[in-house]
């Protein structure tokens, strides 16, 4: 089965055994390359997007989740 990124980053925020602040969110970050931002920094998980206090990120856009550095979710 093939997971969402809502799917994932909602079980890391909302499961006793994760802390979401070990959560890290890498993305496509035009004209930067590739950013990130930690759970601390998400304030709603939708469908289509992440929301910070500053921004909408596209989930398209997500390359990588990590929990505590290592990788739990990689597009392709």
């Amino acid at each position: 089965m093939r997971y969402s990124i809502k799917n994932i980053l909602d079980r890391l925020k909302w499961h006793p055994d994760y802390d979401f602040e070990k959560v890290v969110v890498r993305y496509v970050d035009r004209p930067k390359g590739i950013s990130e931002i930690s759970g601390s920094d998400i304030t709603d998980v939708g469908h289509k997007f992440i929301y910070t206090h500053t921004s909408a990120i596209p989930h398209h856009r997500v390359v990588e989740i990590l929990y505590s550095g290592e990788v739990v979710w990689r597009k392709g």
